[in-house]
């Protein structure tokens, strides 16, 4: 019988089987996002960014990580055309950082993390405030209880819609863009026809 190497990684009820060393390093990953930058302290620098192919199956190229020959597989950097096992990493010949566009959209939302929506007070579902809908802008769920007795509830600071908690935490932990914000945001082309 043989043993498989298992990984805790403090999840509950989840086994994960790892499959290489970049693969337990992609799943530590993602359970350790990286802090949000702070805007005053933040630098606007461009970082250049290369979009390596994918090299051709069965072509014998030297490996410019491991510096050996390799039987097919990996990725060519678009500067310098050098073999590359895995991304996203540095190329080192030409010190160009490479990242495939998952990569990148990945961790794009930890950059700019969608802001804690506020609670709305009870009160504000009912009486003067009435006139808003009382329905969960996310999942279309009512957001009152049985008996019309209003139920917990938040909306976002932006776009003032408001959302039930069970989709909040979709929001902040899976979607990380606010579907109130989306649906409201004009297409470039139409603002720059405004202005």
């Amino acid at each position: 019988m043989s043993s498989v190497p298992k990984c805790s990684l403090g999840l509950s009820n989840i086994l994960l089987f790892l499959l290489s060393q970049s693969h337990l390093k992609e799943l530590v990953l993602e359970h350790a996002p990286p802090p949000p930058a702070i805007a005053e302290f933040a630098i606007a620098n461009l970082i250049k960014m290369g979009f390596p192919q994918r090299a051709a199956e069965g072509v014998v190229s030297i490996c410019s990580c491991h510096k050996e020959a390799k039987f097919g597989g990996g990725y060519t950097c678009p500067r310098c055309k050098a073999r590359i096992c895995e991304l996203p990493t540095e190329c080192r010949i030409c010190g160009l950082t490479l990242v495939s566009s998952p990569h990148l959209a990945r961790s794009y939302h930890h950059l700019f993390p969608i802001a804690p929506f506020d609670d709305v007070p009870p009160s504000h579902m009912s009486g003067t405030h009435h006139r808003l809908p009382n329905n969960c802008f996310g999942c279309q769920q009512s957001l009152l209880n049985p008996g019309n007795m209003p139920g917990p509830c938040v909306a976002c600071p932006n776009c003032k819609q408001r959302f039930c908690l069970d989709c909040d935490i979709y929001i902040h932990e899976s979607l990380h863009n606010c579907p109130g914000c989306e649906s409201f945001r004009q297409p470039k082309s139409v603002a720059a026809v405004q202005e």
